[in-house]
């Protein structure tokens, strides 16, 4: 038996924010959940996090409270906090007075999603996602499949569906092809945990249920059982991981940052030499990432053969 934990990053809106919309998924057997599950809870107690949700994307941001309290990197844990804090409700108080509600909400948002974080100086936060990547790259036993959608060039053959649905269906026929080719003298069988999203969890639930009597538009599904279960993030330490690696998967689609993918691209799935785990959806022709490239190599090949 497998897990799989799914999470995504980027808005899956054509027109909204963010160039790509990534669904990634991690794979693990049963038996090495709690292997994991020790790791990160002692790497997050390293850095005084506790049983604090990772969400990267929030973590890896500059906190400009922290660059106007003077050799904060100096203060102790609980002196930072406190420093931040108080910058906090000031600005707080200033945008009830100033600023409109909507702004003031927007405001209140960042602060609660970074709040767990603000005791760490932006290089120890740094310091922990690179050490968390590394840990991921240390699970041989781990598989990572992502898809990544160029919303910028989506043109896909249905033009009703969704980026969502698109990378939904592609993650689930990637899975159940891995553990087709795992299941040699025992049959092997996943489950799919995703984070909890009221957004996707119905249609998710939903097209589930028809891969289990059609297939998908790739595959038959005899190897995955049940229908995604849907789990808070803040209570799932490898969901977060799964947030983790598609938020990597985004920043190198998007801004090109190369050294956390190159941490944890030796997890993606392959057979034999050839990666199969991850595929960048778009129909920009002149795109140079190392899929693209492949892909254009393995089309030129085939057609000197024929």
């Amino acid at each position: 038996m497998r897990l799989f934990y799914l999470d995504e990053s980027g808005n899956p809106e054509i027109n909204g924010p963010s160039g790509s919309y990534v669904l990634a998924a991690v794979g693990l057997p049963i038996d090495r959940w709690t292997t994991c599950d020790k790791a990160i809870n002692q790497l997050k107690a390293s850095h005084y996090l506790g049983s604090t949700e990772i969400h990267t994307a929030w973590m890896l941001r500059s906190y400009n409270e922290q660059l106007a309290i003077p050799s904060f990197d100096k203060l102790d844990i609980t002196q930072r906090r406190a420093a931040v804090l108080r910058i906090r409700e000031q600005k707080i108080e200033l945008y009830k007075k100033h600023k409109s509600p909507q702004a003031l909400k927007s405001l209140k948002k960042i602060y609660k999603n970074t709040d767990a974080y603000i005791h760490l100086t932006f290089e120890e936060r740094k310091r922990f996602i690179n050490e968390l990547a590394t840990k991921i790259k240390s699970w041989t036993f781990l598989r990572l499949f992502g898809e990544v959608i160029d919303k910028n060039n989506y043109h896909p053959p249905k033009p009703s569906i969704t980026p969502q649905a698109q990378a939904f269906e592609r993650i689930v026929s990637r899975i159940e092809k891995y553990l087709s080719h795992i299941s040699l003298e025992t049959k092997e069988y996943g489950l799919l945990i995703h984070d909890e999203c009221e957004s996707v969890a119905a249609a998710h639930v939903s097209k589930m249920k028809q891969y289990h009597i059609r297939g998908t538009f790739r595959s038959r599904v005899d190897h995955i059982i049940e229908t995604p279960l849907f789990v808070s993030s803040s209570h799932t330490n490898m969901v977060q991981i799964a947030d983790l690696c598609a938020y990597i998967l985004r920043r190198y689609y998007d801004s090109g940052d190369q050294p956390l993918y190159d941490t944890i691209k030796t997890r993606i799935d392959k057979l034999g030499p050839e990666i199969v785990g991850l595929n960048h959806y778009t129909n920009n022709k002149a795109c140079t990432c190392e899929i693209c490239r492949k892909k254009r190599l393995k089309r030129t090949s085939s057609y000197r053969l024929s």
